[in-house]
């Protein structure tokens, strides 16, 4: 009995083991070299206790870098890893039952690269490593509740203009990540606007790069800047989310409505808006390549196919008119199979409707005369676009890869313009007038897929990469002009009365290999090639009306069919250096384009064969370690378009006729850039600069001829050599948290191009010297203030007519500020300010000053509700505005904004996150 007893003792003890090591908690992942991504075997990982840091196991990496402990029990616990002269990395982590966390790559650095690039400071607001350059969110304090876009504002570089747009270290931001993701594809107000500050873990910038450009060291071109938002990981546990409601009672109504899911790597998002005061969604600029990933190398054919049907009117920043908008759009991502896979899904829809009343002055400056043009229209639009995006990444193993990307896009457009205009003389005698109707309704279609294969080897650095790549665009336009023009000099009209109907296809198959072969420690090297074929169409047909009233009568003057395709090779041979300090890469390109142009109605045939060199060069050396200095050299070709290219005349504006030029030469340009940027710690002192120039050699301009009797222009495009273009900008801000702060910004612009003016070469030089200065004080959640001033000097002069004075200064800035009153009251203002000097040209006033204010109290447990009273423009002065000067030519222009309103609105944010 006893022995009975002691067996079943013994299997159940056994069986407990069993279950425990079969059942228990457990933490894998990979260890890298975060500088040469290669594998470390031997590595070792401890798991400590957090209450008493004793030992509860350990284990070491695979040769492949993977790791899995030995079976844990629930609890909190600090996970170390050691390997010999690389810093240890050590992280807390909380282990469920039942629960296996695989936490990826985990990337060391070396000691010696610590020292020399990366700040380890208790409490570090800033770090910069290498080319990234991590705000530590927590360490700047911005008000409760407040957005990622506030964040933004009270980090040192960034600038957030009142439409949302961002310019972080002088350059755009072209695109803002979620954890390394797309939030619905090209929009990144949804996430800057949507996602509360108090979520972010992290804010890294860094050059919006291709993972080839990276591999070689060297941005091909001014290529912008990418914001990736690290949230915490509170936030990704869970939902969290938004609902908004505003309205004036009478015409004026706004909606919002965000819900974010989290549930371990799962990520599900929807997002809608209805809005009469924006776009409800600013995308900032259509990417020339619908899709999630931008490759900036993919061929050299992008230009030649212009889509008249791929305008950006969802942006607030191009907004004319008053809107009526509504968006929707919804977000899945996920990993699985130990993050083997994953995917990621987005949608979204706009709609935006517009009516605009704009007005225009113009003035030309002739050689022997002056022509002025005053012009009112009424304009209504409807414009809806339909995007979907899709990745698909499968780790094969821990060297081999395949990622898959695609995006898609559908739109369409219609809009009726109503235009009244009259060009008067030098004695502002009436030399035409112009009535005209201008509808269109255009679809476009896009799609864009690519497939990239990386197969990294045991071989640390050794990596190749390939990616295949197709683009189908498809346009189509049904348009009517009519148009009645009356002739003052002589006497006469002109009418035209015109069906326009367009179609346009273009198709574009690459394919690009990349290899990256380390020589030593330091040296890379980096061979790429690519091939790339393009086929395209456009028909472009005008129809008059025959005897019955119906558009059958094919006008061969303003239509031209053409077929189109190219072919592009390109070998590239780059070779890297990475120290500890200085960086640098250097290499060249050969690309040969064959292009051969097929017009179908004159049944001719255009060749063009052109090859040349790009070379191209990065220098970057770390003075200390928060000091960095860049220099970089980038030549490419420059493309004429199917629409500079293709015969026709496009008589839209019969007072402005414009021809194609199939005679057209490819250009090239040659772009050099400086940065500088240095970050003190201690007095959160810090500094960029930038300054870069520009030559283009068969660049394309405008040959322009005027008719003096009738003032009607005729233009087209040639080439011509000796433009030339600069630019720098250079911003210094101290302190601003706890503390005054101050700082100031200084920019420039200008250069010189050439045109042509009845046949006579006409010298263009302009110039631009801006600056500005800044105080700001921060005083967390109590209160903050800014105080922007800017002010510009504007300069340009023609060979044409050297007596005409075009120069002008203007003004502006913006004051901001917040303050926390009692009973859970705030407010909230911001004044802009944007004032012009009069010239002879333009004497009416132009000066507007934009006035918002806020009041809001928060309710409720954790101020999740909050009502607000809101006031904008309150000196009903915003109206929309432009000033164009180059020269010879000067253009004033005023159109639609919507004005002072004021609104009540409450907006109720929620969430249900562990360790809120």
């Amino acid at each position: 009995m006893k022995q009975t007893t002691a067996t079943r003792l013994l299997l159940l003890l056994l069986l407990a083991f069993i279950c425990s090591n079969s059942f228990g908690q457990t933490i894998k992942g990979i260890i890298k070299d975060t500088a040469d991504n290669k594998l470390l075997s031997n590595a070792v990982i401890s798991v400590l206790n957090e209450k008493d840091s004793t030992l509860a196991g350990f284990t070491r990496s695979s040769k492949t870098g993977e790791f899995t402990t030995p079976r844990l029990s629930a609890g909190n616990y600090i996970y170390l890893i050691s390997y010999p002269k690389y810093a240890d990395y050590a992280e807390k982590i909380t282990l469920k039952e039942g629960e296996t966390i695989d936490l990826g790559n985990i990337a060391l650095t070396l000691t010696s690269t610590l020292l020399d690039e990366v700040v380890v400071r208790s409490g570090s607001a800033i770090r910069i490593k290498g080319d990234t350059t991590e705000f530590i969110a927590d360490s700047f304090k911005v008000r409760e509740g407040a957005t990622v876009e506030e964040l933004f504002r009270a980090l040192p570089g960034f600038q957030v203009n009142s439409k949302g747009e961002i310019t972080v270290q002088g350059k755009k931001a072209q695109k803002v990540l979620v954890d390394g993701e797309e939030f619905f594809g090209d929009d990144p107000t949804i996430a800057t606007q949507n996602i509360g500050a108090k979520a972010v873990d992290k804010v890294q910038i860094y050059e919006a790069k291709s993972e080839q450009d990276q591999l070689k060291g060297i941005s091909n071109g001014d290529v912008g800047k990418t914001i990736d938002i690290k949230l915490k990981a509170s936030a990704k546990k869970g939902y969290f989310g938004k609902v908004e409601a505003g309205s004036n009672f009478d015409n004026l109504h706004d909606g919002k409505l965000m819900f974010n899911n989290f549930k371990g790597s799962r990520k599900v998002s929807v997002y809608g808006t209805k809005s009469n005061t924006s776009t409800g969604s600013i995308g900032w600029e259509e990417r020339n390549k619908l899709g999630i990933e931008n490759d900036y190398e993919y061929d050299e054919l992008t230009g030649y196919y212009y889509s008249f049907g791929s305008s950006d009117e969802f942006s607030n920043w191009g907004l004319r008119g008053l809107p009526s908008a509504y968006t929707a759009g919804a977000l899945y991502s996920d990993k699985w199979k130990e993050g083997k896979h994953s995917l990621n899904l987005s949608y979204l829809y706009n709609r935006l409707g517009t009516t605009n009343r704009a007005s225009s002055i113009n003035q030309t400056l002739l050689e022997d005369t002056t022509f002025y043009n005053n012009s009112s229209s009424y304009t209504k639009g409807l414009v809806q676009r339909h995007n979907a995006n899709g990745k698909y990444e499968w780790k094969i193993d821990s060297l081999a890869s395949i990622k898959y990307t695609v995006g898609t896009s559908f739109k369409t457009s219609d809009n009726i313009t109503e235009t009244f205009s009259t060009a008067l003389g030098e004695n502002r005698d009436t030399v035409n007038t112009n009535q005209r109707t201008n509808a269109n309704y255009a679809t476009n279609k896009t799609i864009n897929n690519q497939l990239t294969y990386k197969q990294m080897f045991m071989k640390a650095g050794r990596m190749f990469i390939a990616t295949l790549r197709h683009t189908h665009m498809e346009d189509t336009g049904d348009g009517l002009l009519n148009s009645y023009a009356v002739f003052k000099t002589n006497d006469s009209t002109a009418r035209t009365d015109q069906e326009k109907i367009n179609t346009g296809k273009s198709s574009t198959l690459g394919v690009k290999f990349t290899y990256n072969e380390p020589l030593t420690k330091t040296w890379n090297l980096v061979t790429e090639y690519s091939i790339n074929y393009n086929n395209a169409n456009a028909y472009q047909n005008s129809y008059d009306k025959d005897v019955n009233g119906a558009y059958t009568i094919l006008n061969p003057l303003f239509s031209n069919n053409f077929d189109f395709t190219a072919t592009s090779n390109t070998g590239t041979v780059v070779a890297r250096y990475m120290g500890k300090k200085l960086r640098f890469g250097f290499g060249t390109g050969l690309t040969d384009i064959k292009l051969k142009l097929k017009n179908l109605d004159k049944l001719t045939t255009n060749k063009y064969n052109f090859t040349r060199f790009t070379p191209q060069a990065n220098v970057s050396y770390s003075l200390k370690s928060q000091t960095h200095a860049s220099f970089s050299y980038n030549g490419s070709t420059l493309q004429p378009s199917i629409s500079q290219l293709q015969p026709i005349t496009n008589n839209n504006n019969p007072l402005y006729l414009q021809l194609g030029n199939p005679d057209l030469k490819v250009g090239f340009n040659h772009n050099l850039q400086l940065n500088f940027n240095d970050y003190k710690v201690l007095s959160n002192q810090y500094m960029y600069a930038n300054v870069g120039i520009s030559f283009q050699d068969n660049a394309i301009t405008t040959l322009s001829v005027i008719d003096r009797k009738t003032g009607v222009t005729t233009s087209r495009p040639v080439n011509v050599n000796g433009n030339y273009s600069y630019w720098s900008y250079v911003n210094w801000e101290k302190g601003g948290e706890n503390k005054p702060g101050i700082g100031f910004s200084l920019n420039t612009n200008g250069g010189r191009n050439y045109n042509f003016i009845d046949s006579t070469l006409n010298e263009n030089n302009y110039n631009v010297l801006g600056f500005g200065i800044s105080t700001f004080y921060y005083k967390g959640e109590k209160y903050n203030f800014a105080v922007r001033p800017q002010a510009s000097w504007n300069t340009s002069k023609s060979s044409l007519r050297p007596d005409a004075n075009n120069n002008f200064w203007s003004y502006g800035g913006e004051i901001d500020g917040f303050v926390k009153l009692p009973y859970k009251f705030s407010l909230r203002s911001d004044i802009r300010f944007d004032f012009r000097q009069k010239t002879e040209v333009f004497p009416d006033n132009n000066n507007f000053t934009v006035w918002n204010a806020e009041l809001s109290r928060t309710f409720l447990k954790n101020n999740a509700l909050k009502l607000a009273f809101l006031a904008r423009d309150l000196f009903n002065q915003n109206i929309g505005f432009s000033r164009n000067i180059s020269s010879n030519f000067m253009n004033e222009e005023r159109f639609d904004r919507l004005s002072r309103y004021f609104m009540l609105q409450a907006t109720w944010t929620f969430n249900k996150m562990p360790g809120k």
